[in-house]
């Protein structure tokens, strides 16, 4: 399915649901997802999409800028590893006697120790796995603390947070209150941070774009616009 808009053509795919009660238009880099109450007439969801073509082709450029990731960490020893917005060193230790590789952060660095066979083209395959774990681990903690400063004034707690390996965005909220967190948000600076969850706590009362939506926006988190330039800027470099 798709709609003509000007000289362009977007493409979207159309979900109904008896669980919805109002339309949703989603965007990401893998196209237009649109989920509507069953009774919601093609018309009336072609007129909807219509009126928020612009901000679809402004949000997909966006998604396009966003995947042009920055060259993949190789985690050999004295490389610079994020989180928190700040770049913490990675020191490997090889010992005769270990097993299986261990990560972990002590004393201002990452230290992660292997066995003293392995290859160093091998350390990514080896410590990505566990520095992405460490991460999840922790974001999971930071999320539920930052949530509880946000639901301090706005009521509404989501009924599952989920850190999650997420690509095309930085996090969602679903129809059954569920907020879903990319787990690279983690490595960006707190401001950042703050912007996305209380993006996601936003859309547990209103599931679209609207003008009230960023209303509630605004209300939980006034400095929103600066950390969404952020991260339209500096996005793609979380990505390591």
């Amino acid at each position: 399915m798709q709609i003509q808009f000007g000289q362009s053509v977007i493409p979207y795919t159309l979900q109904r649901s008896n669980k919805r009660k109002t339309l949703s238009i989603q965007v990401s880099a893998n196209g237009v997802e649109v989920i509507a109450p069953c009774d919601t007439a093609i018309q009336y969801i072609e007129c909807k999409l219509l009126k928020k073509a612009a901000w679809i082709l402004q949000k997909q450029s966006s998604f396009d800028e966003m995947i042009e990731y920055s060259s993949p960490r190789k985690f050999w020893s004295g490389e610079k590893l994020p989180y928190l917005g700040r770049q913490y060193r990675l020191k490997i230790i090889t010992a005769q006697n270990a097993i299986n590789a261990h990560f972990q952060y002590k004393q201002g660095k990452f230290i992660a120790t292997l066995p003293n066979d392995i290859n160093p083209s091998q350390y990514r395959d080896l410590l990505y796995p566990l520095y992405k774990q460490w991460i999840m681990e922790r974001g999971d903690r930071i999320a539920k603390e930052r949530i509880n400063n946000f639901t301090s004034k706005y009521g509404k707690f989501p009924d599952k947070i989920t850190i999650k390996d997420q690509q095309q965005r930085w996090g969602s909220c679903t129809a059954n209150q569920q907020v879903l967190l990319n787990w690279h948000i983690f490595l960006a600076p707190m401001h950042a941070i703050d912007y996305v969850i209380a993006h996601e706590l936003a859309h547990l009362t209103i599931m679209d774009h609207s003008d009230a939506f960023w209303e509630t926006l605004s209300m939980l988190y006034p400095e929103y616009l600066a950390s969404k330039e952020w991260l339209r800027i500096h996005g793609r470099q979380l990505y390591i």
